[in-house]
């Protein structure tokens, strides 16, 4: 079998490679949840979703929510894009950050550390990918 052929096979990240990247995805959203919580509870919400005297409009919250169901889908339909996916999320994620980091610098070092964690998952994925092609 020649290499055209491998990649042609080739269908994304193994069985337990989708299912880490599951449970990964799935502790992100549990984890940005517990932080919009903890942070709109001590008074400093992340800018998605704002002071309850000021909310923030409602498709703000689009973002984070895109940037976590994306990698799930791509990771739960086994699509060959959910290594890209993952990493860009995971980045994307952490610019999420930066808005906060004047207002509520510690929320956004606790959403950066989400993002990070994330994207070391990511990178983990891209190196498996690369060593089964």
């Amino acid at each position: 079998m020649n290499n055209e052929e491998q990649l042609q096979r080739f269908d994304g990240p193994s069985v337990p490679w989708r299912g880490i990247t599951i449970a990964t995805w799935v502790a992100v959203l549990l984890s940005l949840v517990a932080i919009a919580i903890s942070s709109r509870t001590i008074g400093r919400p992340v800018w998605w979703i704002g002071p309850p005297s000021n909310e923030a409009p409602w498709f703000y919250m689009l973002l984070p929510i895109a940037l976590v169901t994306l990698p799930l889908e791509g990771a739960l339909w086994r699509s060959r894009t959910m290594v890209p996916t993952s990493v860009v999320c995971s980045l994307g994620l952490i610019a999420t950050a930066v808005p906060d980091i004047s207002n509520s610098p510690g929320v956004a070092v606790a959403i950066c550390v989400v993002g990070i964690a994330a994207l070391l998952q990511s990178i983990a994925l891209v190196l498996v990918n690369r060593q089964y092609r």
